[in-house]
């Protein structure tokens, strides 16, 4: 109680300067549009539609045999973006067996509207590289189906991935006993080491799946130092998002961690203790009963900072409680603990021209591409779906009184993952500095 009384106190300061004049955000209808496929040779929509190969910028079949993937986060990592992508599929007449394993990327590219450039981590044959963390004592940490890099963070030049392990897909539950675990990666020696467990399922965890922004200094609480704001989930498409404070100098070690236990007179409280954490966003499109009565659907979360707007902006897939509310949503707040603006769903595979035009659809006609698809669903009956909106930070642009969002889509059928441009209208109108 004397830790949350403090920190309370203390978080006045650091929420302060950015609350004093906040915009509002408003999703444009119509605006979200498919940029690009990131996978493959051949944008399967435009070959299913025209008989005809519209390249991909990557080229991933040609350069790296790499046919599909999902769920591409994606990080700043010294000046370059580092991509991790979820289980992925060969691309070869004769298809090699990844065993879901998950590939890495890296692209130098500047904008939103050019086209995503990646350059996979390969071994010395050109085959790709996977993620495989090792634990102390050498052996493998278990990387299979549903095992993905769920977030990723570069801290003072060391880069660190969470990862979900634990999945088992002859389960009724896959993630039933599912867990996060801190990796430390080293580009030199491409090499990845298990470090702590961050949360877990089967306990009722929080942070099981998660987003991590480093903290600009004003959002600093002094009483811990310089930290990251970790994002999280708990059960898999059965959670709200929940809120830590990991300080830096501890990340490895995660001592000190912190959990947001609501607001008191506008400020944040603080707990040690992750079953105290309450929810900063929920789930709810429908209006439904509060938390913990709810009933969300979240899968995944992406989490950016404009420093731009002096706003966190949010992305997640959800609202599953009905084909009308299921997608992409949308939510922005003044500091990581916010207040967040209520979620304004920025997708709909039906709504926004997904459905028969780049997924697949059995039910119209065209259906859409067919394929391809990963662990023996059949690509003519399998339905496509959107899921893992990931943000990419350096793309996100204000322009006049427009802010544009980029981030990578995955689509299941075809097993590919897409670029998107969502546009939200910025008010009141922003001035323009005078000239002097």
């Amino acid at each position: 109680m004397r830790l949350s009384a403090l920190l309370c106190r203390v978080a006045f300061v650091a929420v302060a300067t950015p609350l004093l004049a906040q915009p509002t955000l408003t999703y444009i209808p119509g605006s979200s549009v498919k940029l690009e496929q990131v996978t493959a040779d051949c944008d399967w929509a435009v070959l299913a539609a025209t008989k005809t190969c519209k390249p991909t910028a990557s080229q991933t079949i040609t350069r790296f045999n790499i046919g599909g993937q999902d769920v591409g986060i994606t990080f700043e990592d010294q000046g370059k973006m580092l991509f991790f992508f979820g289980d992925t599929i060969s691309g070869s007449a004769n298809p090699v067996e990844y065993h879901a394993h998950d590939a890495f990327a890296s692209s130098m590219t500047a904008s939103g509207e050019e086209p995503l450039f990646l350059t996979y981590f390969a071994n010395s044959d050109g085959s790709p590289m996977f993620v495989q963390p090792l634990n102390p004592d050498g052996s493998k940490v278990p990387m299979g189906p549903d095992d993905i890099p769920s977030s990723g963070i570069n801290l003072g030049g060391q880069t660190y991935l969470v990862v979900n392990t634990g999945a088992d897909t002859s389960l009724a539950v896959p993630h039933q006993n599912a867990y996060s675990l801190l990796v430390r990666f080293d580009e030199t020696a491409n090499t990845f080491t298990a470090g702590r467990t961050i949360s877990s399922t089967p306990a009722g965890g929080h942070f099981v799946f998660t987003a991590m922004v480093e903290l600009p200094p004003q959002f600093v609480l002094p009483q811990l130092g310089p930290g990251v704001a970790m994002f999280g989930e708990g059960s898999f498409r059965t959670s709200d998002l929940f809120l830590a404070y990991v300080p830096t100098g501890t990340f490895w070690s995660g001592a000190g961690t912190v959990y947001y236990t609501g607001l008191k007179s506008g400020l944040p409280v603080w707990s040690s203790s992750e079953s105290a954490a309450v929810p900063i966003v929920v789930d709810e499109p429908l209006g439904g009963p509060a938390w913990p009565n709810d009933s969300p659907t979240i899968g995944h979360v992406s989490v950016t900072y404009s420093g731009d707007l002096n706003l966190w902006l949010m992305t997640f897939d959800g609202g599953r409680m009905q084909p009308s509310t299921n997608g992409i949503y949308f939510s922005y707040a003044p500091a990581p603990w916010g207040p967040w603006a209520k979620p304004q769903m920025i997708f709909n595979a039906a709504r926004d021209h997904g459905d028969g035009v780049f997924m697949y659809a059995p039910n119209l006609n065209p259906p859409g591409p067919a394929g391809p698809t990963i662990g023996g669903n059949d690509p003519t009956t399998t339905h496509g779906a959107t899921y893992a909106p990931e943000l990419i930070g350096r793309f996100t642009k204000v322009a006049g009184n427009t802010l544009n969002i980029y981030y990578t889509m995955s689509t299941w059928n075809p097993y590919a993952i897409v670029k998107i441009r969502s546009s939200f209208t910025i008010s009141p109108a922003r001035r323009r500095a005078a000239k002097h």
